[in-house]
């Protein structure tokens, strides 16, 4: 599993730290949602029959593209072990270069459609999606995740629409 191969923690550490992450993401992203929507980078609310399930696909698709794909392959390459960002006396909290590398990629290509500002504030969204998939060894983790945040995200442009 990817997950034994990124890191080297007890398998009760890794399930109670991404259950903690998914509890923490979340309860965040309602209102990280609301405040990206109130600076004008919501999402399009013209249809919702037809926004939502495209909101699934692209959640899906992404997730599967990125850390199914992307992620998982520079881990099993050549990255996965290298660690970068380290966090003072918590040597578990820190970015593999599979994940560093991914997010980055992840945010450049939001750039087709989204200002540089939006974009680049996917990168830490998308560092927390790699560390959930990396923590929790399930692509389903991150795939939920993203959904639930593109979900708050659009009801929050819903409801500030003029």
């Amino acid at each position: 599993m990817i997950r034994d191969r990124i890191l080297h923690h007890s398998r009760a550490f890794r399930s109670a730290a991404w259950q903690q992450l998914l509890l923490g993401c979340t309860v965040a992203s309602p209102g990280i949602a609301w405040l990206v929507a109130s600076y004008g980078f919501g999402l399009p609310t013209s249809d919702p029959l037809r926004d939502l399930p495209l909101l699934v696909l692209a959640a899906t698709a992404e997730e599967i593209v990125f850390r199914g794909g992307l992620q998982v392959a520079l881990a099993q390459r050549y990255w996965g072990q290298w660690r970068w960002m380290p966090v003072a006396r918590l040597p578990w909290l820190s970015l593999t270069s599979a994940n560093l590398i991914t997010g980055v990629i992840f945010a450049l290509m939001h750039l087709w459609r989204h200002p540089a500002p939006a974009a680049l504030a996917v990168l830490p969204v998308s560092l927390l999606l790699g560390l959930s998939f990396e923590w929790s060894g399930r692509l389903r983790v991150p795939v939920m995740l993203h959904l639930w945040f593109n979900v708050s995200l659009w009801a929050a442009s819903f409801l500030m629409r003029p």
